[in-house]
């Protein structure tokens, strides 16, 4: 027995021509002065967080510890960030700083360098060097 696919295929396309989109406007009588309620889009854009540019594990050759980093793209300023997280299961720490600068943080953390390789000062440790 061969199935009708064709009406099948007409009755789905007539159940959703049914539907409808319906714009509704609510008013507000205030002092016999009629306000339409409208949404105000704001003009302001919205900026994004900066894009991940590289991610990695390092190793650090003053005491031979793993640090996971992920260095940001540039904002639209010049400012760089990155996210350290020392050891690599701990939670990120983030640093930015301007371009031509090394970057830094709270407690004691500054990373200078690229995502090559780089100078990493963490807190209650002497400054030592990081690489893929």
């Amino acid at each position: 027995m061969k199935t009708p696919i064709l009406p099948a295929a007409a009755v789905a396309l007539l159940a959703l021509s049914a539907c409808q989109s319906k714009t509704e406007t609510t008013t507000t009588v205030s002092n016999d002065t009629t306000v339409e309620n409208t949404t105000t889009v704001a003009t302001t854009p919205i900026e994004l967080p900066p894009a991940i540019k590289t991610e990695g594990s390092y190793r650090c050759h003053g005491d031979n510890s793993l640090v996971k980093v992920t260095f940001f793209e540039a904002k639209k300023d010049g400012s760089l960030s990155a996210s350290v997280a020392s050891p690599a299961d701990a939670s990120p720490v983030t640093l930015s700083g301007a371009a031509g600068q090394p970057m830094t943080a709270e407690g004691g953390w500054v990373l200078s360098g690229n995502d090559k390789s780089f100078d990493l000062t963490q807190p209650g440790k002497p400054k030592q060097n990081c690489s893929k």
